[in-house]
């Protein structure tokens, strides 16, 4: 990592985290409240999956312009400035009154979300033990979300515009914390102008196809599963709590399973963890294409938490700008969870959730076959030629 905005300490990287965990409550509650009771916000079906994808496409787009605005105006100004819109967007939710005005929200919402979640990477890899640090901060960006979720039960006991309120008023802490990050100099290494997306490598590949299928398509259809159960009677209000408990179950698992994972990935070397959680997340999809969605979605939340932790570790190897690289790679992640999330959205009313399923964790299990066979060359490779 480059030293030239290094800051002693873990405190910057905690102060950032506890900023995002705060400042996502509106945006996790979207995830289980909408597929479900769209009509209850004013929003018809046929948008869920179009609003609910729409602020990943904005990170799609500005995620290599956010490191361009680091590089300009530090860490410190632009995480406080995401955090004052990421706040605005919870606040509107409840009182957006068409589907123009929810679509500029998830916009802010998305620029904000971005500048939020690379700020507190950049600032885990100033220190030494960068996977550890990166499951410390994965596990306190996840804690507000989380407890958000354990609390819809609640929460759908009021109107959407309450509940907006309430969320926009349990995020205003994220202001502090981002008021507490070091000031000074906090500059980041410009990166170089490009803007174009390049062929993905064998390590975006995966990042793609797995949030394409956990981050886009599980999680938009999880209640859908629920409610499809044969063994199980559920109404709408049972299965979205159910699965906002799966969902908060995933982000217990950022919490807790995140920074342990790191540790074991400090410990036994990145790459045979990043491979290790994968092959279990495969797992976990296998149990829920053959009905066992409860045990299928503990197990792929488990360690797909691990997984998708450390890959920025290992991704930031891979180029002389280690935040211009992690950049990359969390736009790839963006841009499967926007794909993912538009499938999910059509897959709601559809049969063929199955199918979908299947073809995913086929090229899923192709993808880790490939760079299981060509891991140790290509990071070799590239470390070679930094």
């Amino acid at each position: 990592m480059d030293k030239v905005y290094q800051h002693k300490g873990i405190a910057p990287t905690v102060y950032a985290s506890l900023t995002l965990a705060f400042a996502s409550a509106g945006d996790a509650f979207l995830y289980a409240f909408l597929p479900v009771n769209s009509m209850h916000a004013g929003v018809n079906v046929a948008w869920i999956g179009i609003l609910l994808s729409i602020n990943r496409f904005v990170r799609i787009l500005f995620n290599q312009v956010i490191v361009h605005l680091f590089s300009s105006y530090g860490l410190r100004l632009i995480t406080i400035a995401a955090t004052t819109f990421a706040i605005i967007s919870t606040l509107g939710y409840g009182i957006a009154t068409g589907i123009g005005m929810w679509m500029l929200l998830r916009i802010c919402w998305g620029l904000s979300y971005s500048a939020m979640r690379i700020g507190c990477i950049g600032y885990a890899l100033q220190q030494p033990h960068q996977s550890f640090l990166l499951g410390i901060s994965k596990g306190i960006q996840e804690a507000g979300p989380m407890l958000v979720l354990f609390l819809t039960p609640v929460l759908l006991h009021y109107d959407s515009k309450t509940i907006f309120l309430m969320l926009a008023i349990m995020s205003t802490p994220a202001i502090l914390f981002a008021y507490q990050l070091p000031k000074g100099d906090d500059r980041t290494p410009a990166a170089k102008e490009r803007f174009i997306m390049q062929l993905p490598s064998p390590v975006n590949s995966i990042t793609f196809l797995t949030a394409t299928i956990i981050d886009g398509i599980i999680i938009i259809i999880l209640g859908v599963l629920f409610l499809r159960q044969e063994t199980t009677v559920l109404s709408a209000s049972e299965a979205t709590a159910l699965a906002a408990f799966y969902l908060g179950y995933r982000r217990i698992c950022l919490v807790l399973i995140s920074p342990i994972g790191g540790w074991i990935t400090d410990l036994f070397g990145v790459n045979t963890i990043f491979i290790g959680s994968l092959i279990l997340v495969i797992s976990g999809l296998l149990l829920i294409l053959t009905g066992w969605t409860a045990t299928g979605a503990i197990i792929v939340f488990t360690f797909y938490s691990i997984h998708s932790t450390i890959t920025p570790a290992i991704i930031s190897t891979l180029q002389s700008n280690s935040l211009s690289a992690v950049a990359e790679n969390t736009t790839w992640r963006d841009l499967g969870a926007a794909f993912g999330t538009l499938l999910g959205g059509g897959l709601i009313t559809s049969s063929y959730i199955s199918t979908f399923l299947s073809i995913g964790i086929l090229i899923l299990t192709i993808s880790l076959l490939v760079y299981w066979g060509t891991a140790q060359k290509t990071i070799k490779f590239f470390q070679v030629w930094k």
